[in-house]
């Protein structure tokens, strides 16, 4: 490729997923100052070995990947009070079996929809208090509904460790939600999904 065939094609890369990328870097990060930092610490990179990139994998797993080291490399390198981080003791694994948490979207009246807001912000602020290894697996699976394969492609880890690491992320969220007394879902609104 020559120099203007690879600015063009990155630009398209960049043109058609950005709106990915950014979302993915709002949801880890919480704040939308980082999440762009974030964006474009991911997109340097890419443009960095997008001559290199042989479309082994997807370009949008290739790009979470990215997204997801430069993600842990900024949050060593921020200074001051570092979140609260949450010891593995924290998490309580049970043999339940995987849980998912449906968030009701349509028709909802509007005491549903309050409730619906409070939901979500106690969701959000639940998956903010998690570890990062565990947020960044909880958000690919279950909000980008990426499979356990691809996430443990992105984050370098086998299938198990994937589903050991989602199983913990959801028990932990769920905990939190239910001493809120959120968590308790009608029987029909259990099996759907995060976010």
């Amino acid at each position: 490729m020559t120099p203007s065939q690879t600015v063009k094609a990155f630009d398209k890369l960049y043109r058609d997923h950005v709106d990915l990328i950014y979302r993915f870097a709002h949801r880890l990060c919480g704040e939308p100052e980082a999440a762009k930092d974030l964006v474009q610490d991911t997109f340097l990179n890419a443009y960095r070995g997008f001559e290199r990139f042989r479309g082994d994998a997807q370009i949008s797993t290739w790009l979470y990947t990215i997204a997801s080291r430069a993600c842990l490399r900024m949050r060593r390198r921020r200074k001051g009070a570092p979140d609260r981080e949450l010891s593995l003791d924290e998490f309580i694994p049970t043999s339940d079996g995987e849980f998912r948490l449906q968030i009701p979207i349509d028709g909802l009246s509007p005491e549903e929809a309050l409730q619906n807001k409070e939901l979500r912000h106690a969701l959000d602020a639940a998956i903010d208090q998690l570890p990062k290894k565990y947020k960044m697996v909880l958000v690919l699976r279950d909000m980008e509904g990426l499979s356990a394969k691809e996430v443990g492609t992105i984050m370098g880890l086998n299938e198990r460790a994937v589903k050991s690491r989602l199983h913990r992320a959801r028990l932990f969220v769920r905990r939190q939600l239910s001493a809120q007394g959120l968590g308790q879902a009608e029987p029909d609104h259990e099996h759907a999904l995060l976010g």
